[in-house]
């Protein structure tokens, strides 16, 4: 408790989770989990013919892509160094499911670790509405 309470003092919130679970559980579009401020990422990828889905929280700290999300396992020499690292770093099943939460400075990074190629993140984020990322900011 000492340790968390200097560290918070500090600015660092190494004991804090990135998403607070109670603020994403409320209902989505199928009736699982969510709240307001989900943004969604679906793109059929050209690499594994398969469709990725994604599910990302914009926090004060960045974008958090949240666990469960559905992640392309091929990576594409166009992604950024920071980006390729994270994939490698992230806790990834065989099946392509990220079991935990990855932060990420901005919304095309987070898109970029999604698709696993380069994505403009201002216009693949959509909310449950289908209002991209960029349509919110204006």
């Amino acid at each position: 408790d000492y340790a968390k309470i200097v560290m918070g003092t500090l600015g660092y919130k190494v004991f804090d989770p990135l998403v607070d679970v109670r603020s994403v559980v409320d209902q989505d579009r199928d009736g699982n989990g969510y709240s307001q401020g989900l943004l969604y990422m679906t793109r059929k990828s050209r690499k594994s013919r398969r469709t990725v889905e994604a599910r990302c929280k914009q926090t004060a700290e960045g974008f958090v892509v949240l666990k469960g999300s559905s992640i392309e396992t091929n990576d594409s020499e166009s992604i950024p160094h920071r980006v390729k690292s994270a994939r490698q770093n992230a806790n990834i099943d065989d099946h392509g499911i990220l079991q935990e939460d990855v932060l990420f400075q901005s919304p095309s990074y987070a898109a970029s670790f999604v698709s696993g190629d380069s994505a403009n993140g201002l216009t693949s984020w959509k909310t449950d509405d289908g209002k991209t990322l960029k349509d919110i900011e204006k």
